[in-house]
Parts: C-alpha cells; sequence; structure tokens
C-alpha cells in the first residue's frame, strides 16, 4: 500500500528511537533475552495461551504478536549488532512505502516515544484488560482521539474505534497493529480537541 507523497525523513544515527522490528522465524524471545543481556531496552507484548494435551491444560506465555520486538536503541547501534552479533542476526526493519518525487521509497517505521509509552502500558495490562489487534482489525475505522482521565490507564492517549461491536480506546501503531482497552467507563474518556 502507498502512502502520502512526502519528503524524505532522515534518521539521526545517534538519536535513540523506538523501532518495530520483524524476527525470523519465530525468534523473537531469544532474540530479547540476548539484547536484554547486553543492556538494550526492548519490550515484547506478552500474552497467556491455553493449551491442551491429552488431559492435561497449561497455560504459556508466547509473543502476543508474531515475529515482532520493539527495540529502543540508536540505529548505529543495531546495525552494528546485526553485522557482528549472530543472536541479532534475524532482526529485519519495518519498512513503509511513501511516494517521493523521485519514485517510491522505503520508509523505516519508528514509533514517537510517548505513543511507545501509551501502547506497553495497555499491553502490559492482564490479558482480560486488553486485546491485541492486527492492521486488518484497525482498517477504515476511523474515530476521535481521546485521553483516559481515570483509572489504571489514565494518561494513556488513544483513538476510539468500534471493535467487536463495541466501543473501545485503542493505541494503534501504524502499519503494524494495536491494542485495545476491553472497558473503559465513558465518563474517564475525554475527548482531544
Amino acid at each position: 500500500i502507498l502512502k502520502r507523497r512526502c519528503p524524505p525523513v532522515m534518521l539521526d544515527p545517534k538519536t535513540i528511537y523506538w523501532f518495530p522490528m520483524r524476527v525470523t522465524y519465530g525468534r523473537e524471545v531469544h532474540v530479547k533475552e540476548f539484547l536484554d543481556s547486553i543492556a538494550v531496552e526492548t519490550f515484547l507484548p506478552m500474552t497467556t495461551r491455553t493449551i491442551r494435551d491429552g488431559n492435561h491444560i497449561r497455560h504459556e506465555r508466547v509473543p502476543a504478536i508474531g515475529n515482532l520486538i520493539f527495540i529502543h536503541s540508536q540505529k548505529r547501534n543495531i546495525d552494528n549488532l546485526k553485522h557482528t552479533r549472530v543472536e541479532a542476526e534475524p532482526l529485519r526493519y519495518m519498512t513503509r512505502h511513501l511516494r517521493a518525487d523521485d519514485g517510491i521509497r522505503h520508509e523505516i517505521i519508528i514509533v514517537p516515544d510517548n505513543q511507545m509509552d501509551d501502547f506497553i502500558h495497555v499491553a502490559s495490562a492482564p490479558d482480560d484488560q486488553r486485546t491485541f489487534l492486527t492492521v486488518d482489525d484497525l482498517r477504515g475505522k476511523d474515530g476521535a482521539s481521546v485521553v483516559i482521565s481515570s483509572g489504571p490507564f489514565a494518561g494513556v492517549e488513544g483513538v476510539i474505534k468500534r471493535i467487536k461491536g463495541n466501543r473501545r480506546v485503542v493505541v494503534e501503531i501504524e502499519g503494524i497493529g494495536g491494542v485495545c482497552i476491553n472497558f473503559v467507563p465513558s465518563k474517564f474518556i475525554i475527548k482531544k480537541e
């Protein structure tokens, strides 16, 4: 999908950004363990999956969004790790296609710090309080921008969207997906101007 026509955005190699990154072959937990061991900040959204094995039922923590990890670092640091450490080799930058005056370009996706803070806040809530959404779940569902004024999600900014027949506050990351809060009392939702 081609996005808006815009001038190129240059990433400063010395600036720390949140990079959503693909991890090949479902190795996101191993990559996170490696990055944690060398003090690189990461976020890997997790959820609980119930597994039935014959007469036994067990609950297992698994990545909520397959093959995805968020890394908070300088681009040059990530590039260096990808080229020098076998543990970081599975990492791939996520890009979006943009029309430019000189044709189509691929821009590395970054997530603004405040949006990532809200995403982490909601994604870290107990499983029964939030639901992860795919890009397809969010397609064509524009809503009002809001901020939550009170409760466990106070300060979170999102968008009101209709999800499975109910209006919910969603923290969306363009081109990746999002997470919605399953219930927020309407008196805690303030429309942003």
